[in-house]
C-alpha cells in the first residue's frame, strides 16, 4: 500500500521578479560592496595616515589651541582640504550590553 500523505515542506512556484524587485537588489548589493571596500581599504588608510604629516600638524594645532574641539579642528581639516559636504559630530557612547556568564 502506498502512503499518500504529502511531505511537510510543499514545494512553492518560483516567481519571475519583477523589473523594480531586481533593481532594488542591486541597489542593495551596491551598497554592500561599497560598506565591503571602506573595510577593505581601512587599513591602508589608516598605515597612509600614520606615516603622513597629517597627525603631526593635527596634534599641533590642538597644542597651539586647546580650548578648541577636535570635532571643530577636524571640521575644519575638512573644509581646507575641500571634501564636500563632510559632517563632523560626535554622539553619546553606546553602551555594552551586559552578558552574565552564569
Amino acid at each position: 500500500m502506498a502512503d499518500t500523505k504529502k511531505a511537510a515542506g510543499t514545494k512553492k512556484t518560483r516567481v519571475k521578479p519583477t523589473p523594480d524587485k531586481v533593481k532594488a537588489q542591486l541597489a542593495a548589493a551596491k551598497k554592500r560592496v561599497e560598506a565591503l571596500e571602506q573595510k577593505a581599504y581601512a587599513v591602508e588608510i589608516e598605515a597612509q595616515i600614520q606615516k603622513s604629516s597629517i597627525v603631526a600638524a593635527y596634534n599641533s594645532i590642538k597644542s597651539a589651541l586647546p580650548k578648541v574641539s577636535d570635532l571643530t579642528i577636524l571640521a575644519a581639516i575638512a573644509k581646507a582640504v575641500k571634501v564636500p559636504r563632510v559632517v563632523v559630530t560626535q554622539g553619546d557612547p553606546k553602551p555594552r550590553s551586559k552578558t552574565s556568564s552564569k
